[in-house]
C-alpha cells in the first residue's frame, strides 16, 4: 500500500472536504490498531472519497486502487472478516461510477481539448478556502462539471485492474464476501474489457444466485 501511496501525487486531487492530501493516511488507518483513527478513516472512505449520489471525485480512483490492495491485505481487520467485504462493496460503487459505456470516448476527448483549463480550474479549486470552492461550481465555465467527468474517466479506465483483483473473491469460502465480490464484479464487468468475458461470468454468477443461502445473498447477486 505504501508504494501506491507514494506514486500518486494526493496534492493535486481533491475530495467532498477539499484538498486529497490526507487520504493516505487516513486510509492508512484502517490498518491499524488505533480505534479513533479506524472509525475516522473509515468514514473518510465512505463520506469523503465517494460523492453522495455514487459518483466520482478526482481522488476517487486512486483511493479505489488502494483499497483494491486493502482488500488482500492481511492486516484488515483481522478480528473482523466484515471488513474486506466493505472493500468490496467500495469497488462496486466505483464500478457504478465507471460505468461511461461509449461515453468514455467523448469525454476523453473533451478533457483532452481543454486539458490545460481543467488543471488550471483544479489548481485554484485546490488553493481556495470552502466558500471560494463553492462558488466555483457556479462560475459558469463548465469546467468543474468536466473535472467530475474526468473523474469518472479516470475510474473507468482503472477497472480493469479492479476487476481482477475482485474475481478470486467469487470462490471465497465466507458466503457474504462472495456475494460482494459478486456484486463488484457485476458492476466492473460492465467495462468493455470485459465483454469476452461476460457470457462466461454470467453463468458462474447464475450458478452463485442458485446456490444462495439466504435471500439477501441471492437479490445482491
Amino acid at each position: 500500500m505504501a508504494d501506491r501511496r507514494e506514486d500518486v501525487d494526493w496534492s493535486g486531487l481533491f475530495h467532498a472536504e477539499g484538498p486529497a492530501s490526507d487520504t493516505p493516511r487516513r486510509l492508512a488507518a484502517l490498518l491499524g490498531d488505533d480505534a479513533k483513527a479506524f472509525v475516522d478513516g473509515y468514514t473518510h472512505l465512505w463520506s469523503t472519497t465517494l460523492r453522495r449520489e455514487g459518483r466520482a471525485w478526482p481522488a476517487t480512483a486512486p483511493t479505489a486502487a488502494l483499497v483494491a490492495e486493502l482488500l488482500d491485505d492481511p492486516l484488515l481487520g483481522p478480528d473482523d472478516p466484515s471488513l474486506p467485504d466493505a472493500m468490496l462493496v467500495y469497488l462496486y460503487v466505483v464500478g457504478v461510477a465507471a460505468d461511461l459505456g461509449e461515453g468514455a470516448a467523448e469525454i476523453r476527448a473533451r478533457a483532452e481539448d481543454r486539458a490545460g483549463e481543467l488543471r488550471a480550474w483544479t489548481d485554484a479549486h485546490l488553493s481556495d478556502d470552502a466558500d471560494g470552492r463553492a462558488r466555483m461550481w457556479q462560475d459558469g465555465t463548465g469546467l468543474g462539471e468536466l473535472v467530475l467527468d474526468q473523474a469518472a474517466l479516470a475510474c473507468f479506465d482503472l477497472v480493469p485492474a479492479l476487476l481482477r483483483r475482485a474475481l478470486p473473491h467469487l470462490a471465497s469460502e465466507r458466503a457474504r464476501r462472495g456475494t460482494c465480490a459478486a456484486a463488484a464484479v457485476g458492476s466492473l464487468a460492465r467495462h468493455p474489457s470485459a465483454s469476452a468475458h461476460r457470457s462466461e461470468l454470467l453463468d458462474r454468477l447464475t450458478s452463485m444466485a442458485r446456490a444462495a443461502a439466504s435471500p439477501y445473498d441471492l437479490a445482491t447477486i
